[in-house]
């Protein structure tokens, strides 16, 4: 079955809900019957503990009333003791129907005829004027009430112990139904969590797995992104994966193109410079001063075009994964010295005094022809962009990695948000046009490129109009003698 996103999050929260709604009707459940029973408590056995007092006390009067009438003879105290007969039997009805149990009918029946017999045997005393027949009566009175007095006792004691019974069970169901409801929550809450992480594990996985997959792709590498989904992520997975293959078909044909361009441009530029030299050697006939300039003005383009090419040959070697690194060990200061003393000839026309200095730092493992090229193009732009009369420093030493080289100008810098992008092919920054004789925006990305092909380093700090210093180190013993493929970012 195929889960979409969707499908997950309802399913997730639909979990949640159906419980949640077990755990409340539950509850209600239990809320209702402790309501009930707290009503049953107060409806009859409240009730009847409460009239049977009222009880005890009429019948109390009564007795009193009875007992005054039997001494007195008045008839004001019979009068009241009637009253309150009637009194006791109002209540004894209300009593009768507080509660249905049939147990409890046939006790209030029982007490209502001794009542009832109590009350004939004081009205008998009435008509009586035999003074035995009130000792026998008086006698007959007393155990009657003794008997109401007992009832309404034990009527009371079976609605109190009625009360406890209750309110320990409704304390017992609230304890318990606590109990369950927490038991509930807590698996809410857990089944909350559950589906929470299970639900973004699911989709965060995938996308995590997209995103390094995307990285891989933006940095050169091509393979298939996988991730184990079979939702919208899946399909998304599905179009990036057509979009590398595409992108990775353009990158091959490019680097193609760029290799045939590359040997293509050798070819005639290296016939133009025979050329050249021919005529410049006045083997056809003599030249003038004008043709002389003419073909100086030639070669210096030739030689500007081929190292063009070759760099852009470079370049398409890197992208293509076919650029090799033949290390030896050396001293970078024996490379760096005689490129340094080539650098002094270039300078001198704009009068820049280029130095250097250096110390003791370990040999390293690199490809010497290579770091040549990086360190002659960056002495090349330290001298282009820096200004008559500048100053361009050349540093030699140790560092953490290995050995580095820094070279120092004060030239006419490159701002803190260009400072990113030199390195990215054909990248050029936007105060270049501050100078006569521009580059192509190869030559940075070809000593990033060359520079992490031995396993080091190339960065650089700069400030507008204080000049550039740009530092390359390369590690003692580097990890890989050949470079596999390097993606370098294109301008956009």
């Amino acid at each position: 079955m195929k889960l979409t996103i969707y499908k997950k999050m309802m399913l997730g929260f639909g979990a949640i809900i159906v419980i949640m709604i077990i755990a409340s009707t539950y509850i209600l459940l239990k809320l209702n019957d402790v309501s009930n029973s707290a009503e049953t408590t107060l409806t009859t056995n409240v009730k009847a503990v409460d009239l049977a007092k009222q009880l005890q006390d009429i019948l109390h009067d009564e007795n009193v009333d009875a007992q005054k009438y039997l001494i007195s003879h008045d008839e004001t105290y019979f009068s009241l003791f009637i009253a309150s007969s009637r009194r006791f039997d109002s209540y004894l009805d209300l009593l009768l129907h507080a509660q249905s149990d049939t147990a409890w009918h046939s006790l209030i029946k029982n007490m209502r005829r001794t009542h009832e017999t109590f009350v004939a045997e004081v009205q008998k005393v009435r008509n009586l004027q035999n003074s035995k027949d009130n000792l026998e009566r008086n006698s007959l009175k007393v155990d009657s009430m003794e008997t109401l007095s007992r009832s309404l006792d034990h009527l009371i004691n079976i609605n109190r112990g009625s009360i406890e019974n209750a309110m320990s069970r409704m304390k017992a169901t609230t304890t318990r139904s606590a109990q369950i409801a927490l038991l509930l929550i807590i698996g809410t809450v857990l089944v909350a969590v559950l589906a929470a992480f299970i639900i973004t594990r699911t989709i965060t996985r995938p996308i995590d797995d997209l995103i390094r997959g995307t990285q891989q792709i933006a940095r050169g590498n091509f393979k298939q992104v996988q991730v184990s989904s079979n939702d919208e992520i899946a399909l998304l997975v599905n179009a990036v994966n057509d979009m590398s293959n595409k992108i990775k078909d353009i990158n091959e044909l490019r680097t193609h193109m760029m290799q045939q361009i590359s040997h293509e441009l050798q070819t005639p530029l290296q016939v133009m410079l025979s050329g050249h030299d021919i005529l410049k050697n006045q083997c056809s006939g003599l030249l003038n001063a004008e043709q002389v300039q003419m073909l100086d003005s030639i070669r210096r383009g030739i030689i500007k075009l081929s190292s063009f090419s070759r760099q852009y040959l470079d370049l398409a070697k890197i992208d293509s994964g076919m650029m090799k690194y033949h290390m030896v060990w050396a001293d970078l200061l024996q490379i760096v010295e005689p490129l340094v003393k080539d650098a002094k000839l270039i300078a001198e026309p704009k009068n820049i005094t280029v130095e250097m200095s250096s110390l003791p730092a370990p040999k390293v493992r690199v490809d010497s022809k290579k770091v040549s090229i990086v360190v002659s193009n960056l002495l090349s732009n330290a001298i282009k962009y820096t200004r008559n009369n500048g100053k361009v420093m050349v540093k030699v030493g140790p560092c953490p990695l290995g050995s580095q080289v820094k070279i120092q100008d004060s030239g006419i810098g490159i701002s803190q948000e260009e400072l990113p992008k030199i390195f990215t092919k054909f990248y050029q920054a936007g105060n270049t046009g501050r100078i006569k004789s521009r580059g192509t925006g190869v030559g940075l990305a070809l000593v990033k490129a060359f520079t992490e092909g031995h396993g080091g380093r190339v960065y650089a700090e700069s400030t507008v109009d204080r000049g550039s210093t740009f530092t390359i180190e390369l590690p003692v013993e580097p990890e890989e003698f050949q470079s596999p493929a390097i993606n370098l970012p294109i301008q956009t």
